[in-house]
């Protein structure tokens, strides 16, 4: 048998014994959970393939969309996985491959998350049976041009990366699309470029199988190394520079809000009327506010408006008695969409809010935040991004 032969054998049968990894990056609210769900339907229903979403918020609230799409779903939440919550991805992809043997498992990382981290701890886990095939970023062409000056994040990501999705493109002229690949190919000329189109996506055999050869090893400066405890070394500067394992603190506000009924469910007074929700979430600005996602109890149904791509299942738009109904919001850049949920009603029965808002001079939209989601002091926690 020829060197040829061997070495093609030798790696499909690694190929066979592993479990491939494909991580998305991309920056707040570029997309990457819808592209990843509708990438999931796309596949033949016999590959199975389970997602590991890392965001911030305790919110959970992608599981809760995921279940509605009969989708297999964990959540990293509370920290970042590319640093604080490194030592942990590592626990959870062992569970998941043990408890679904997936044939393919997909990272979304938060929107602030560096990608060389992630691909480095997926690389050391070759002997435990897993393979970093691709790193994929997805670019916002609405907003990517205003949050690139800004956030070096965005830039790292569009930078290192085996193909670079573009979305929302449909939403922006001939002329701005070419700019926002213009300045994309500023930072990564040689990258592959693909459309992702609204409501189809990408073919998973565009992006399934690219055997990626960013971040080996062998190429891991010293300061990037982690420690016994499997957490990345708070000294390193090499590849977080913007203050190591806090990096997402340097460029991000963050606000969360928890609001619940009391145990007899008599506060019916305080679930939010819809119109005036809807009023509020149009009104937030849209340089300002990056994201505002998580679960909110409405007073009716959401009627269908031309600009909030509703996704109600087409359920009536009357009041619904004391009760009102949950639902997902996802806000991002001045665009938002609702979900209708109807598979957590039980364990959610409480809840009144569970939203996390990102973005960027959030303290001085805090009143309006407070006013928006009827929250008292108590029912607010925030984080200001370091500006130093």
């Amino acid at each position: 048998m020829s060197s040829i032969a061997q070495m093609h054998r030798s790696r499909t049968v690694i190929s066979e014994a592993t479990t491939p990894v494909t991580v998305f990056t991309g920056f707040l609210g570029a997309g990457k959970t819808t592209l990843i769900f509708n990438l999931i339907k796309r596949a033949d229903p016999d590959y199975k393939i389970v997602l590991l979403k890392n965001e911030f918020g305790d919110a959970e609230t992608d599981s809760a969309l995921a279940r509605e799409s009969h989708i297999e779903i964990a959540e990293m939440t509370n920290g970042c996985l590319c640093c604080v919550l490194v030592g942990q991805m590592k626990r959870a992809l062992e569970e998941l491959k043990e408890k679904y043997q997936p044939d393919r498992i997909i990272i979304e990382t938060s929107g602030s998350a560096f990608p060389a981290p992630i691909a480095w701890q997926i690389r050391e886990m070759e002997p435990s049976g897993f393979h970093l095939d691709s790193i994929l970023t997805v670019i916002d062409c609405v907003n990517f041009c205003g949050y690139e000056d800004t956030s070096y994040t965005a830039r790292m990501q569009a930078q290192y990366t085996d193909l670079i999705i573009l979305n929302k493109w449909e939403q922006v002229s001939e002329r701005q699309l070419d700019i926002v690949i213009d300045h994309v190919n500023d930072l990564n000329t040689d990258t592959p470029k693909i459309k992702a189109h609204k409501d189809v996506g990408i073919d998973p055999a565009v992006v399934f199988g690219l055997d990626t050869t960013l971040f080996r090893l062998s190429e891991r400066p010293v300061s990037a190394a982690k420690g016994e405890s499997g957490e990345t070394d708070s000294s390193s500067s090499v590849h977080l520079p913007l203050g190591g394992h806090d990096h997402h603190a340097q460029e991000v506000d963050l606000v969360e809000v928890r609001r619940s009924r009391s145990d007899d469910g008599a506060q019916h007074a305080d679930i939010i009327d819809t119109e005036s929700f809807v009023a509020f979430l149009k009104s937030l600005p849209a340089d300002d506010v990056y994201r505002v996602k998580g679960i909110v109890r409405l007073s009716n149904a959401v009627a269908d408006e031309s600009s909030a791509d509703v996704c109600d299942a087409g359920h009536a738009t009357a009041a619904v008695s004391g009760e009102g109904i949950l639902y997902i919001v996802n806000h991002a850049f001045g665009r938002y969409t609702f979900t209708r949920l109807t598979l957590d009603t039980d364990r959610l029965r409480n809840t009144l809010v569970r939203v996390t808002v990102m973005g960027s001079g959030l303290r001085m939209l805090l009143p309006k935040l407070q006013s928006g989601f009827r929250a008292a002091d108590d029912e607010i926690s925030t984080h200001w991004a370091c500006t130093h």
